[in-house]
């Protein structure tokens, strides 16, 4: 039987989220209020062919220096969202438009790709974890030699990306932060499949449960996992939109040697929608199994009181016929009532009777359990 640990967690799951956008009716690049935004940490990273060459934290100040070197890939990197002003004067020293400042900021985009002159966005929905699912917005900015990732809380997927650019990444340092921004892209995409698998598993524990026993709390269950499928579709779908654009777009910055990276991005959101439609065909397949289950249940629970109430015909007949306690002394009132083994000749046809039918049904396939044996018909 698959595992089962992660369906406890997920009738603890809030599937309402809260999208932080402006009040209505404000300016446009009006930031949203972020009462549980975390602390905003900056991270800047000089990337060359031999490695990371520096790395420094900022909490306060905007960039030391803007990028500026050809052969430099510098890689700046914010983890929450509370220090809004210092986003946005980083935003401003890479000339990033408000407006797209403030999307950066501001919750609830919808997976895209934006291509402006001197750079590109994407925003995707990074996965933390699952069942039950959980994501955040992540920004990414690529321009000429420098990327900008701009996450709502600390902590990321990204170590196994840095652990390439510690030990030295030639091909970022001739292709430049497009191909930096490419891998990061294709960790956040690749970070699906193993969610995917543990939904897959998840599925597979909840169809055995609806087969082996079903449980009225099994159906709550099912549709929180179908909601949750949901909500990675309409993730995924976007973001294979969001490929796309980066495919069909013509820039310097896209060039057709990147474009191949890209369009492996394309194949494997292809195949996470494919598991995730896949999941809900079975999610939605579990709600008429369960159905189906329990009233299969119910018909073998009506079929057993049927084959005892059956049983109980003839002895009930025969007990009520020879309860009405006629008077003997006439010829035809019941002559066998005072008869020496009337009590036990009943009793014996009672019995035998009631053998008699539970031979007729066993041969039937009714009772017993006979499941290799099927019914026949009448």
């Amino acid at each position: 039987m698959a595992k089962l640990a992660a369906k406890s967690r997920l009738k603890h799951l809030n599937l309402k989220r809260k999208a932080h956008r402006p009040a209505v009716g404000s300016a446009p690049g009006t930031f949203a209020e972020h009462a549980s935004a975390t602390a905003t940490t900056v991270t800047v990273s000089d990337i060359t062919a031999t490695g990371v060459m520096a790395k420094t934290l900022l909490e306060q100040n905007g960039l030391p220096q803007q990028p500026g070197d050809a052969k430099t890939v510098q890689w700046i990197d914010i983890q929450g969202l509370a220090n809004t002003e210092l986003i946005s004067q980083i935003g401003e020293q890479l000339n990033i438009h408000p407006l797209s400042i403030a999307d950066l900021v501001n919750l609830g985009q919808r997976p895209k790709a934006e291509i402006h002159d001197d750079f590109f966005i994407v925003f995707l929905r990074e996965p933390r974890g699952g069942p039950p699912f959980d994501s955040e917005q992540i920004a990414i900015v690529a321009g000429k030699n420098f990327v900008l990732t701009v996450q709502e809380r600390r902590g990321d997927i990204f170590d196994p990306v840095r652990a390439r650019l510690q030990a030295g990444s030639k091909r970022v340092a001739s292709m430049g932060a497009p191909y930096l921004a490419y891998a990061l892209i294709d960790a956040i995409i690749d970070s699906y499949f193993p969610i995917l698998e543990a939904y897959g598993e998840l599925t597979e524990g909840l169809e055995e449960q609806v087969i082996e026993k079903p449980q009225p709390s099994l159906i709550a269950d099912i549709h929180v996992l179908k909601r949750e499928l949901l909500e990675m579709r309409r993730a995924l779908w976007a973001q294979r939109e969001a490929m796309n654009t980066l495919l069909r777009q013509e820039h310097e910055l896209l060039p057709e040697s990147l474009k191949v990276y890209f369009r492996d991005c394309s194949d494997h959101s292809f195949q996470l929608l494919d598991m995730v439609e896949v999941y809900r065909e079975v999610a939605q397949g579990l709600v008429d199994l369960h159905l189906s289950s329990a009233s299969n249940r119910m018909n073998e629970v009506m079929k057993i009181l049927t084959v005892i109430s059956v049983i109980f015909m003839p002895m009930t007949f025969i007990v009520g016929l020879y309860g009405m306690n006629f008077d003997t002394s006439s010829p035809f009132n019941m002559p066998e009532l005072s008869w020496r083994f009337g009590y036990i000749a009943s009793l014996l046809v009672m019995a035998a009777s009631t053998v008699s039918l539970l031979i007729y049904f066993g041969k039937k396939g009714w009772i017993f359990n006979n499941k290799d044996k099927e019914a026949e018909p009448e």
